[in-house]
């Protein structure tokens, strides 16, 4: 299938654009159902390849799967589509996700800077532009307001 999908975009420059957005919609699909980040990382890869990543200039491709320590073992997936546009996607447990199972939810975001997206938790109760800020290093990951950090796991 990612064979295809490549193909598809080399053969017809046009489409890609449909074949990134038809991706992540599948993608996002897997997720609702209760796919694990292993296979969220693995199916996004080639949407990776196909484009996407923050239009700001510098900017950090937020783009990977984190840790969250308040919902241990829960997914917690960033797609960053073209005009820095972000898929946030994951799921809760009571506090964690045993199996990887858990309620699962999408959200909506935007690279807002170098290093700051804005994240819009208002459809769980949360914030419409929750600010997270990367920080780089041994763990990098995106620290919130609150303290709360989301470790990078892995990258496409």
């Amino acid at each position: 299938m990612y064979r295809s999908l490549v193909f598809t975009a080399l053969a017809c420059p046009s489409c890609s654009a449909w074949v990134f957005q038809n991706q992540q919609t599948q993608i996002l699909d897997k997720l609702a159902r209760g796919a694990s980040a292993a296979a969220f990382t693995a199916s996004i890869s080639s949407a990776v390849l196909l484009g996407g990543g923050p239009d700001v200039a510098g900017a950090v491709d937020f783009t990977g799967s984190y840790s969250d320590p308040n919902h241990p073992g829960c997914a917690r997936l960033i797609a960053v589509e073209a005009g820095g546009v972000a898929l946030v996607s994951g799921a809760d447990g009571n506090p964690g996700c045993n199996g990887g199972e858990g309620r699962p939810w999408q959200l909506r975001g935007k690279v807002a800077s170098e290093e700051k997206i804005f994240i819009d938790f208002s459809s769980k109760g949360g914030p419409k532009d929750l600010t997270g800020v990367w920080e780089a290093g041994k763990k990098p990951g995106i620290r919130f307001p609150d303290g709360n950090k989301w470790t990078l796991e892995a990258k496409p």
